[in-house]
């Protein structure tokens, strides 16, 4: 029962949700009400783009033996995806390059693709948590939000580091990373996020 359970969060929070997830909370906070184009829209060219669309690739490079997984448990079953999500994040990205009003959502696509380059080259030498790297991301995006724009962001910052808890009980409950690979994960997506927004904004 524990397991199914655990095999359910894994599956619920993977990054692959994530763009998801986080286009969500702009709309439940009104951040979407001015863009030009509607909010439904938008959201359903997120959810094609960085879900249906990788999620496609994926099953088809399992199809042809590419990979072994589509969960890429091993190391060596990340790189291609990995590159396939860079691809569709940047579509995506370009997309909403010209809407104003989502500039925080294009920053938080932007460090999510740039977060699999670096998640690619780690990946070479050491199996880093892919699941603790985007709730770093999405928690330290959320973090900035609550800083910069209004406390209204406060109570999804603490679900989102409350949730970050549970995937990475999730995923050491499975034994899918050790406890290092988990911490490190999620500090690397935390503090990339962290450090772009002092760079580029």
């Amino acid at each position: 029962m524990m397991r199914k359970l655990a095999q359910f969060i894994s599956v619920v929070t993977h990054p692959i949700f994530l763009p998801t997830w986080m286009f969500l909370i702009f709309m439940a906070t009104g951040l979407c009400e001015l863009a030009l184009i509607r909010e439904d829209i938008c959201l359903a060219i997120v959810f094609a783009t960085t879900f249906v669309m990788p999620a496609l690739s994926l099953l088809l490079l399992k199809k042809i033996k590419i990979i072994k997984s589509i969960t890429m448990e091993r190391r060596e079953d990340r790189f291609i995806p990995l590159f396939v999500m860079v691809i569709f994040l940047y579509a995506t990205s370009r997309f909403f390059n010209g809407i104003i009003t989502l500039g925080l959502y294009n920053f938080y696509l932007i460090c999510n693709m740039l977060l699999c380059v670096v998640v690619f080259w780690i990946n070479i030498y050491w199996k880093i948590s892919m699941h603790g790297i985007g709730w770093g991301a999405l928690s330290a995006t959320l973090f900035i939000m609550t800083t910069v724009l209004a406390d209204i962001f406060l109570p999804y910052f603490i679900i989102s580091i409350l949730a970050s808890g549970v995937v990475g009980s999730a995923r050491l409950y499975l034994k899918s990373h050790s406890a290092s690979q988990v911490y490190a994960g999620f500090a690397v997506g935390f503090m990339f996020v962290v450090i772009m927004y002092s760079i580029l904004l």
